[in-house]
């Protein structure tokens, strides 16, 4: 026997024997090194662990690969995952039985065994058990609330909704309460208020789990809605014993401390007639941050402040003694006599500062990460309004941030200096005015006066993945969290001192332990695990003049505007001079932006693969529709076809690819057609490749050259409605109809391009060079749609160079169809009605149009979604 768990086993062992102070059990049983060494409590608790796997391994069935013993082979993470699953689903099916035994009713027996299922990735079980469910009236609500619930992790806020507000049995509600609430609250905002008032006055929420009321308390809190949070986090909080649930009475009482009244609305201290300024934190609603890169930016932040010797500091005490403790040790050559003056230090939250009590005419560099998101659902931008930033070496991290008012405030207080170049690009993108700045830790340096003679010695591995031998650290640390401001600023400040003191050489995976080190005059080799993620542009691969460059402009950018901030000039004027000293990077940026340019096919290839080609006439009368063929949906298409004709309500020609069917199965289906015909489309050859499905979807436009529209679905379609009515569909400007793509993980087209851009690897030049060309000519984000059922505007099309554009991207970027339309139509479409394409895995519909099952569990092979 070869159960694949035992590899499991041999994976997880060492965490096991690391934390009981044993070795291998492996080695011990086999008389191995150590064999008979160990002994007592550790050696049980490490024997006990692998037999547990082993018992798991005889209990889960499946194939294993051949290769796999266990014990000295472990299987692949690809296989540990499968088992992992096949593991959750046991798991739900036995806490629905088991509920079920209990006397537990189907709805509320079915929420548990859902959210085990959910839990663990089974999202077409679910949706599948909900469809079915949900199609008998004694049944209706159970499969309602597995819908919501799958949905609500894969799709917007609105398509869970849809299901959840059509549930009338209040157990099931009370049961599901830890997603049904928050969705709500996440749809209608306030309109949700009296659902929460409702679940308080009818005792419901003393029954919700505790979980619930801490999800709910989330939603509540970043729509402001701090009374219903208090209400809910005290009545918990009252009901809960000291043991019960810790983790939710933490996470609650947390949670008080930002509501108004909270410590984290404590007045700030301040010193009568001096100007306020701000020192970065990182605390917020959602999670305080446990990266020492974080403090080592607030670190070199501090230092273009201590290096003028005629600014004095009051205000925060542990603040203005840290900052009496690093002044001494400011480089001589930075430093700088200075105007008089004298700032009030005052702590400023990056993530968390509109929950904060600022003093008005509070300055501060902003910089770094925006945004960590709260609770996973907004973002603090705009920024307090007391405060007044000086935007330099920011790093865009979500352009779903890029909201109306954030972009009005960010173009307010702009240029945006921006620590990378994809971020300039998508500042760019939505009009606000941005330019390359370079990460602020670059000038960590001003604190860390060069020693002499130099003693540094060894090597240092922060979270370094090649190797793990010599001296190491990891930069997450989660300590800190439970630390003081400054005493974690004294930490960054020691850490750093290793990079100049301490260590000759750094290898490192950590943005913030490179440039830092670099700083500071460590030999350092930066290893990402990705090159071309979105934080590393102009940041990764530059030689030490570029280094220079970027540390210098910060130096003498800050050194004419800190001392503006010092003296009291008006805000007009300081930011007057910041437009003015970034000029000439604004100018750099529109010239080095400007230079890239997405890949195109070239013409002649294109025609030359249509040569012999006979153009299809188009028909007044008739409408034509292409249907997609991928591997393996041919034996699909005879079930389309029919279902397409059962309900067209005029003459239509659907076009199959060439070799997707055979000609018997082609005549086969003809037979059976009552309103269309089929034809099948000339064998496409393009780039080495014949009838590539990307390749033939982007040639449309040129096959039907003399059309002016076209309806494409694909084989996996299941049509209840006319499809004929989409020839009539209202292109306006735009360049076809189809969908908005409902998924949670595609709302963002701005989003989509930087996911792409990171795919590029090791090759971070050529991403940098897609991010630029992808933004270039944008004035604000889109939501990426689905071009898999869509009518195309072929005269649009062709007029716009779509084709050589879209196979550009397809043959030199390694592009999906699906994602190079997204690159070159951008916003530039018209939203189908939404039931005309539904995927059963993202949303539901009462009475679908179309349902789109390509790339989806059938769900038992009819259409589940037809009431």
């Amino acid at each position: 026997m070869k159960p694949v768990v035992h590899g499991i086993a041999r994976r997880a062992l060492p965490v096991v024997e690391r934390a009981s102070g044993t070795r291998y059990v492996r080695e011990r049983t086999e008389g191995g090194k150590g064999s008979g060494k160990a002994s007592g409590k550790p050696k049980k608790i490490a024997t006990e662990t692998a037999r547990a796997y082993r018992k798991l391994a005889a209990g889960l069935l499946g194939a294993t690969a051949e290769n796999t013993d266990g014990w000295t082979v472990a299987p692949s993470a690809r296989e540990v995952d499968g088992k992992a699953r096949q593991l959750a689903r046991l798991k739900a099916h036995s806490a629905l039985s088991e509920a079920l035994t209990q006397g537990s009713s189907l709805g509320t027996a079915v929420v548990e065994a859902g959210r085990s299922l959910v839990a663990g990735g089974h999202m077409a079980d679910v949706v599948s058990i909900g469809l079915n469910l949900r199609n008998k009236p004694s049944t209706e609500d159970a499969g309602r609330v597995l819908l919501g619930m799958a949905y609500q992790r894969t799709s917007d806020p609105e398509v869970a909704w849809a299901q959840f507000e059509k549930i009338d049995d209040r157990d099931i509600i009370v049961s599901a309460a830890e997603e049904y609430y928050p969705t709500a609250i996440d749809t209608l905002g306030d309109d949700a208020l009296p659902l929460l008032d409702s679940a308080h006055e009818t005792g419901e929420i003393d029954s919700w789990n505790a979980k619930a009321v801490l999800r709910t308390a989330e939603s509540a809190f970043c729509i402001d809605a701090f009374d219903n949070v208090r209400t809910l986090i005290e009545t918990r909080l009252d009901q809960m014993d000291d043991d019960a649930d810790s983790a939710v009475r933490y996470e609650l009482n947390r949670m008080r401390d930002w509501l108004p009244g909270g410590k984290h609305l404590d007045p700030l201290p301040t010193t009568a007639g001096k100007r306020n300024f701000g020192v970065l934190s990182y605390d917020q609603p959602g999670i305080r941050s446990r990266n020492i890169g974080d403090y080592i930016q607030t670190i070199a932040s501090i230092g273009h402040l201590l290096r003028y010797e005629n600014l004095s500091f009051t205000g925060d005490t542990g603040l203005t003694e840290l900052f009496a403790k690093l002044r001494q040790s400011v480089k001589e050559e930075r430093k700088y006599a200075g105007p008089e003056g004298e700032l009030n230090l005052v702590e400023v939250y990056r993530d968390g500062n509109v929950y904060q009590d600022i003093p008005e005419d509070t300055w501060y560099i902003a910089f770094g990460w925006y945004m960590h998101d709260i609770f996973g659902k907004s973002f603090n931008i705009p920024f307090h309004p007391n405060l007044r930033p000086i935007l330099l070496s920011v790093f865009v991290r979500y352009p779903e941030m890029l909201t109306p008012d954030a972009i009005a405030y960010l173009k307010k207080y702009g240029p945006v200096g921006c620590r990378d170049w994809q971020s300039v690009a998508v500042l760019r993108a939505v009009g606000v005015p941005a330019f390359f700045s370079g990460c602020l830790t670059t000038t960590v340096d001003t604190l860390f006066p060069a020693a002499s003679p130099d003693r540094r010695s060894g090597t240092l591995r922060v979270d370094w993945t090649k190797d793990s031998k010599g001296p190491k650290k990891k930069q997450t640390v989660t300590a800190i969290r439970d630390k003081s401001f400054p005493e974690n600023l004294e930490l960054a400040r020691n850490w750093v001192a290793d990079y100049a003191y301490k260590y000759k050489h750094v290898l490192t995976s950590r943005l913030h332990a490179n440039l830092p080190a670099r700083s500071v005059g460590a030999d350092v080799d930066f290893e990402p695990k990705n090159k071309s993620d979105s934080r590393f542009g102009g940041l990764i691969g530059i030689d030490a003049a570029e280094f220079d460059a970027i540390r210098n402009g910060i130096l003498d950018k800050l050194s004419e505007l800190l001392p503006l901030i010092a003296t009291g000039a008006h805000e007009d004027e300081i930011y007057a001079k910041w437009v003015e000293i970034t000029a000439d990077e604004m100018a750099f940026a529109d010239e080095y932006l400007a230079a890239a340019t997405l890949p195109v096919a070239d013409n002649r290839a294109v025609a030359s693969a249509l040569i012999g080609f006979e153009r299809p006439a188009p028909d007044a009368q008739t409408t034509d529709i292409v249907m997609t063929v991928e591997k393996g949906e041919a034996p699909l298409v005879g079930q389309a076809l029919r279902s397409i004709d059962a309900h067209a309500g005029s003459a239509y020609r659907v076009w199959l690819p060439n070799g997707s069917l055979t000609s018997a199965e082609v005549d086969a289906i003809r037979g059976k057609l009552a309103q269309g015909s089929i034809h099948v489309l000339p064998t496409v050859e393009f780039d080495g490749t014949q009838n590539a499905p990307g390749v033939l979807s982007a040639l449309l436009p040129r096959l039907f050259a003399d059309h002016e529209r076209l309806i494409v679905v694909p084989a996996t379609a299941e049509v209840s409605a006319d499809i004929t009515e989409l020839s009539t569909v209202d292109f306006k400007d735009t360049l076809l109809a189809a969908k908005h793509d409902v998924r949670k993980s595609r709302s963002s087209g701005l989003t989509l391009m930087r996911r792409i851009a990171s795919s590029f690897g090791d090759d971070h030049t050529g991403a940098l060079d897609f991010v630029f060309a992808s933004h270039a000519g944008m004035n604000e984000d889109f939501v990426p749609f689905d071009p898999q059922i869509a009518v195309l505007n072929l005269a649009g099309l062709r007029s716009e160079g779509i084709v050589e554009r879209v196979l550009g991207l397809v043959q030199q970027n390694g592009l999906s169809y699906i994602d190079a339309m997204q690159m070159t139509v951008k916003g530039r479409y018209a939203d189908l009605d939404g039931d005309w394409n539904i995927h059963a895995q993202w949303e539901a519909s009462d009475v679908p149009k179309i349902v789109n099952w390509r790339r989806q569990a059938r769900h038992f092979g009819h259409m589940a979604l037809t009431r």
